[in-house]
């Protein structure tokens, strides 16, 4: 009997130790959860302020920016033909030639001495054709001997056309009317087709080359007007582009596209860079939003939207973009909506938000 009194004793004894470490901490847990619930519940109903946009639709002008480079309506470096002296030198440099104009005057002596002699040798060759051709007539002579005589005579006349034409080579003429450019040699001087003598430069007009991204390339068509600009020079330039290479280069996954523009006043040089604006189409009814709304995520990107005075999530796809602005594409979003653009990191998605000041 003492025996079990004494365990129903310690029981009691267990249990009331058991209590007053348990159940402080229950009633511990239990503020804390409702002192959490109470925070949650405060951070919930915590309204954020926000900058918003207003959506509004416009017309997008689809361009693309590159750099181009400027070439001469018609270039050429002037060389001669033949290995020759000069003998006679006759422009001034950096002036205006026109075409057909003796720039170089090479040493034809030699050749003009062999024209002479093979000219002396035709008209003897003539000479003998006409008293055989006699001779046939009265029929002291063979048809083969004439006919000999006649080929002979059409091998001088074809070397006094050859040596004419090597006579005609020690003139170098200008291939274009253009710019002359800084001459390389000086009267005296023994060039070969190697030697460039100096160079033209046709600049009424200028080309320009530059490159669009090969998902453009289905957008342009030739006799499209872009602008360009210049380093150093006010104001903007019209050109057209009349031509592209046939091929996309492998490197740079770009195509090469050439325009052609007026040049008034020779302003524009070869060889210098021009920033070109490229306009492929218009796109109407366009959603333009600032960069600074758009939340990236692991796939694509979101944007919060206003709605009954919350931030709503809205899944967008990006179209053209621009330097501050770029195309949004979503049947999710309305005209008239408003975009947040600030304290993004700031709100989630149904967190009650107060638009401070829109644009």
């Amino acid at each position: 009997m003492n025996k079990t009194i004494k365990i129903v004793l310690i029981a009691l004894l267990l249990l009331i130790v058991l209590g007053l470490v348990i159940v402080p901490k229950l009633i511990n847990n239990g503020d804390k959860s409702s002192t959490n619930q109470r925070q949650n519940n405060s951070q919930q109903n915590q309204i954020t302020s926000v900058d918003g946009f207003i959506l509004k639709s416009e017309v997008l002008n689809n361009e693309i920016k590159a750099i181009g480079n400027i070439r001469a309506n018609e270039e050429a470096e002037i060389r001669s033909e033949i290995s020759r002296k000069i003998r006679g030198v006759y422009f001034k440099e950096g002036t205006y030639v026109t075409k057909g104009k003796t720039l170089f005057k090479l040493d034809s002596d030699d050749l003009i001495a062999k024209l002479r002699r093979q000219e002396i040798d035709e008209r003897l060759a003539i000479s003998k054709l006409e008293r055989e051709k006699q001779l046939i007539d009265k029929g002291l002579t063979s048809r083969e001997d004439y006919e000999v005589m006649e080929s002979t005579l059409e091998q001088i006349r074809a070397e006094i056309q050859i040596t004419r034409i090597d006579i005609s080579k020690t003139y170098v003429r200008a291939p274009f009317s253009g710019i002359i450019g800084l001459r390389n040699v000086s009267n005296g001087a023994y060039v070969t087709p190697q030697t460039v003598m100096t160079t033209m430069q046709d600049m009424s007009k200028v080309k320009i080359d530059f490159s669009i991204p090969e998902k453009y390339i289905y957008l342009f068509k030739k006799g499209q007007m872009m602008k360009f600009k210049v380093e150093g020079i006010d104001g903007e330039f019209d050109a057209e582009v009349y031509a592209s290479e046939p091929k996309v280069e492998n490197n740079t996954r770009s195509l090469v596209l050439r325009a052609i523009a007026s040049n008034p006043g020779k302003k524009l040089l070869p060889g210098t860079f021009a920033n070109v604006v490229f306009s492929l189409s218009e796109i109407d009814n366009a959603i333009m939003i600032p960069t600074q709304a758009l939340v990236p995520k692991l796939k694509g990107q979101f944007i919060y939207v206003v709605r009954d005075g919350k931030a709503k999530s809205i899944d967008v796809e990006i179209g053209e973009r621009g330097e501050a602005f770029v195309q949004i594409i979503s049947d999710k979003l309305i005209i008239g909506d408003t975009i947040i653009t600030t304290n993004i990191l700031r709100i989630k998605d149904n967190a009650p938000v107060k638009v401070e000041k829109t644009e």
